[in-house]
């Protein structure tokens, strides 16, 4: 072929030779072959402006490559291998390329860098080529130093090798690193990381450690988002497009309050070799006025949507983060009676991200601990697709926050020698990322509580202050006294059962004592009295949220204590149906129904609840008490629980005896007493009245109380009341 003469200065920018598009596409890559020893290779543009048969080069290319205008070059097209001649690094000696355009304003080396890669991606560049390169409207002359291979492992997502290996020509993507070296002599202003050598070469780097930024905790969901999100924007571009891959476009995190969302999409923009990430909050994106709402949305994606016009493929990464995103994206028509301003916010989002005229250059973040609100179809594939739960953090991961939070008072010997991280981290189940930062704080005001003196004024002891310690006793006080996990253990709650048993055999308490035993890091119970005044949804809402909370530990333990009373309702109407022995008993253990009329709500909900297996990976014990087995054996309820077990009363004197001597209040003396008196008498006793009637005997010194009380109450009694020595009064109320 012939050279010939570039047809454009706009042309001559690119660095790329300029053929017909009779002779080859743009975007191949050409050897260009002057001498039988000399041969260079380069980036091909079409124009129409070229004759067919003929190849133009810019005035820095043919003076580097010693091309003269009509000279006949030997091309063929050159094909890349990918294992070894895609660029890692490379090194620019950059200075201006007018001597009369010199002036002393910095130049931003990694904005530069970022530019070079946009406006270069996907071009051939040989070590020792020479072009011009245009920036803040100036134009700079560059030449290519050195070229490093990129490292084919980060392709494979892993550790680089601290092997580098040097090319002659490489293939320049996005993930490539360009490094700016000012010439000798010259008077370029140049700032920034990119003019010193670095070892980044992907979009991620490998080495990169979340303690360090804060993070712990997180490793798997991390993984999990780096595999779906971004390993297609570590490969380069041809070969992602080769593939018809897609990028993802969106991710929702999700989970409780605490756990770390917005941490990790503010530390994910970080780590990327992306344009400062945008954050908003859901609620500040509505206006009262009308448009404004939606118009706030376009301005997010305004500058993502102009460089993907001027730059295409090769636009950099936009990051959009919202936090809050269930507050602008709830299901449309959901809101009776609004203005409708949720719904077209909702639809001006997927027109941005999914929409006709969509965008391939940005990454949604949104966050919620509310994903059931989120409109379904901004769920879709294509838009936030990737759904990713930032749960409580397990043991190792509560062990790498707490080290995170309490790193500089190890380095400045702040920490005290006792205080056993570990130990912390077993302690601290169901704690979230944000309740453990909480405990150090908490601890830290323990400590430095102990050198304020106050007298009539309060004041620091200055001297002990500066050998101040964060000892393990200070955790221990903070983790009893000042912080709670809102998803663990609730110990007041099921203490009190413990305490003060439900009338008859104790099952409430049993079941109290079994959770508490088991040590599980969540235990809620579910009972009738936290609900009194309820209507029937909200008393679905209120048992619906125990289980959704229980969802969220890796073990779990609800009791649903007293169901009968729960489904109070739905009871009556089962009650009315099983008809006069039913009724009788019904009557016999004062029993109200609230409500005239049938209501299945509370009965269904449970019943759905009872059989949801709970999400993959955890586990959930439900432990259930009734008085009424035949109704739930109506209801259809009793084939949820796996296992029924019968806690009877006491009925036997021996087994009286054992109760009194593990509840204790009688003296050994006292308790023989009562043990002749029970001897083989028959009885049918609850342990809650047992402990009343305990309390109540203890008031009175007499030891013929008890036995008054144990004959009537215990053996059955036979109406003849209590002995002639004891007062009427005393004996009719101790008996009643």
């Amino acid at each position: 072929m012939q050279a010939a003469k570039c047809p454009t200065d706009e042309l001559s920018l690119t660095n790329c030779v300029v053929a017909s598009e009779k002779d080859f596409k743009s975007g191949q890559h050409l050897t260009i072959k002057t001498t039988p020893t000399q041969k260079f290779v380069f980036t091909v543009k079409t124009h129409p402006s070229v004759v067919s048969g003929t190849i133009a080069f810019s005035l820095p290319q043919r003076k580097w490559a010693g091309i003269s205008l009509n000279q006949d070059v030997e091309v063929s097209v050159y094909n890349f291998d990918p294992s070894r001649q895609y660029v890692g690094t490379m090194t620019l000696e950059i200075d201006f390329l007018q001597k009369k355009n010199v002036d002393s304003n910095p130049y931003d080396s990694d904005k530069m860098a970022i530019e070079f890669i946009q406006f270069f991606t996907a071009q051939a560049f040989s070590k020792g080529q020479q072009f011009a390169f245009s920036y803040c409207d100036k134009l700079f002359a560059l030449v290519i130093k050195d070229i490093e291979a990129m490292d084919p492992s980060i392709l494979r997502g892993e550790h680089s090798s601290s092997k580098k290996q040097k090319i002659e020509i490489g293939l320049l993507h996005g993930n490539s690193q360009v490094i700016f070296e000012k010439a000798e002599s010259s008077s370029l202003n140049l700032i920034g990381k990119a003019k010193t050598r670095g070892s980044r070469q992907s979009i991620i780097n490998p080495d990169w450690n979340f303690e360090r930024m804060g993070i712990g905790g997180l490793d798997k969901e991390f993984s999990d988002i780096f595999r779906r999100a971004f390993a297609s924007r570590v490969f380069p571009p041809d070969i992602v497009e080769q593939m018809g891959c897609k990028h993802v476009k969106g991710i929702l995190l999700f989970g409780p309050p605490g756990c770390g969302k917005t941490l990790m999409a503010r530390q994910i923009g970080k780590m990327l070799n992306a344009r400062e990430p945008k954050v908003v909050n859901g609620p500040e994106v509505l206006n009262k006025y009308v448009g404004e709402s939606e118009a706030n949305i376009r301005k997010l994606f305004a500058d993502a949507e102009e460089e993907q016009k001027r730059l295409g493929a090769n636009s950099g990464l936009h990051i959009i983060i919202f936090d809050e995103i269930d507050a602008i994206c709830k299901q449309r028509g959901s809101m009776a009676g609004s203005t409708g301003v949720h719904d077209t916010v909702v639809n001006q989002l997927l027109s941005k991200i999914d929409g006709v005229e969509q965008l391939n250059n940005i990454l949604v973040i949104g966050m919620t601990n509310r994903p059931d609100l989120i409109d379904e179809a901004l769920l879709r594939p294509g838009r936030l697709e990737v759904k990713m739960e930032i749960g409580l953090p397990d043991e190792t991961g509560r062990l790498q926050i707490l080290n995170i939070h309490t790193a500089k008072m190890r380095q400045s010997n702040m920490l005290a020698k006792d205080v056993d991280i570990k130990e912390l981290a077993v302690d601290t189940k169901n704690f979230s990322g944000a309740e453990l930062e909480g405990l150090v704080r908490a601890a830290q005001s323990t400590a430095m509580n102990r050198h304020i003196k106050a007298s009539t004024q309060v004041e620091v002891d200055t001297e002990k202050a500066r050998m101040l310690q964060v000892s393990r006793t200070d955790f221990l006080a903070s983790l009893n006294n000042d912080i709670k996990p809102a998803f663990g253990t609730n110990q007041e709650d099921y203490s009190s059962y413990i305490m003060n048993g439900p009338p008859h055999s104790g099952k409430t308490a049993l079941a109290a004592k079994i959770a508490e035993d088991s040590q599980f890091p969540f235990i809620k119970i579910c009972s009738p009295d936290k609900m009194i005044g309820f209507s029937e949804t909200a008393k679905c809402q209120a048992i619906k949220k125990i289980f959704e909370d229980a969802y969220k530990s890796q073990l779990s333990c609800v009791v649903v204590d007293d169901i009968e009373r729960l489904l109070a309702t739905a009871m009556y109407n089962i009650m009315v149906g099983l008809h006069t022995k039913l009724t009788l008993v019904f009557h016999s253990t004062d029993f109200v129904p609230i409500g005239p009329r049938f209501s299945n709500l509370v009965l269904q909900a449970l019943l759905v609840l009872l059989k949801k297996p709970p999400p993959r990976g955890r586990k959930l014990l439900i432990l259930g008490t009734t008085s009424r087995k035949d109704v739930l054996q109506e209801m259809g309820m009793l084939d949820s629980f796996s296992t029924t077990i019968h806690i009877p009363n006491i009925s036997e004197g021996e087994h009286l005896m054992e109760a009194l001597e593990l509840l204790g209040g009688f003296q050994e003396e006292e308790r023989a007493t009562i043990a002749k008196q029970v001897k083989g008498r028959a009885m049918w006793l609850g342990i809650k009245k047992l402990q009343m009637l305990i309390e109540m005997s203890l008031q009175v010194s007499s030891i013929h109380i008890p036995y008054a009380l144990f004959h009537k109450s215990y053996c059955g009694g036979d109406n003849r009341g209590p002995p002639a020595n004891l007062q009427d009064d005393v004996s009719t109320g101790m008996t009643e």
